[in-house]
């Protein structure tokens, strides 16, 4: 069961996210799980980075999702590997080779935990290329991976000890009501190998200059419009903390 559904939503913005849930409605492949935003925590404005600039751990720290952006006592913590680039993987679909995983400098990933301290299945990773044109080619490749994606058959990813998958549904989509402009909603069906029971991903990135700003989200159960709203509100408070570097 996706864990929106058994939380109490907080109020979310009234701009209406058409093109994910257009999507998301039509059947595509899709997901969802995460807590709601806070709307307070939106308001809050950023801090100023010194004058010399933030370092890349920093940015990527000061972009990604925090306590006091979510509702409903969820919070977030600090991954396994979530503040190290080496060894770690951030972009891995379809098995599609990522070159621009060889240009990350830093990266930060939490994960969201519900009020029990449960693993909502839903996390947020910030990550800072060590060029503006890397991190632009991160979500080209992306796309790709999906527009490339073979259906109907198994295909290993790079992630260690994870199941082949079997891309069963996707959906790609450019939504202008986020903060940053260059932004990519993707939403797939998968099935993992030995599994005769689908998975539902949500992945909004957003990418502003060297930065890119990520929020995942998997689930057993198909996303209502709603759940991809909260989705996407989430985002938007990463987003416009982006927006702002």
């Amino acid at each position: 069961m996706s864990v929106l559904r058994k939380m109490t939503f907080a109020r979310t913005s009234a701009v209406a996210f058409t093109g994910l849930i257009m999507v998301g409605v039509a059947g595509c492949g899709s997901s969802s799980t995460p807590a709601a935003a806070n709307p307070a925590a939106a308001k809050t404005p950023t801090t100023s980075p010194s004058p010399t600039g933030p370092t890349p751990a920093s940015l990527v720290a000061q972009v990604g999702l925090k306590d006091a952006d979510l509702a409903n006592g969820f919070t977030v913590k600090l991954i396994p590997g979530g503040d190290q680039v080496s060894g770690q993987v951030t972009l891995d679909n379809c098995g599609y080779n990522f070159t621009t995983e060889s240009h990350r400098v830093a990266r930060r990933q939490v994960a969201m935990l519900d009020a029990t301290g449960k693993d909502a299945s839903a996390s947020n990773e910030v990550v800072a290329y060590d060029s503006v044109e890397q991190a632009t080619l991160a979500l080209v490749e992306l796309r790709a991976s999906v527009a490339h994606c073979p259906k109907n058959i198994f295909v290993a990813g790079a992630v260690a000890g994870a199941p082949a998958l079997r891309y069963d549904s996707s959906g790609l989509v450019t939504e202008p009501n986020l903060p940053v402009k260059d932004n990519t909603v993707l939403m797939e069906r998968v099935t993992p190998k030995g599994s005769t029971k689908p998975l539902f991903t949500v992945f909004v990135v957003e990418r502003q200059g060297a930065v890119v700003d990520a929020t995942y989200v998997l689930s057993t159960t198909k996303p209502t419009a709603d759940e991809l709203t909260s989705i996407m509100v989430l985002s938007s408070v990463t987003g416009k903390r982006l927006a702002s570097t």
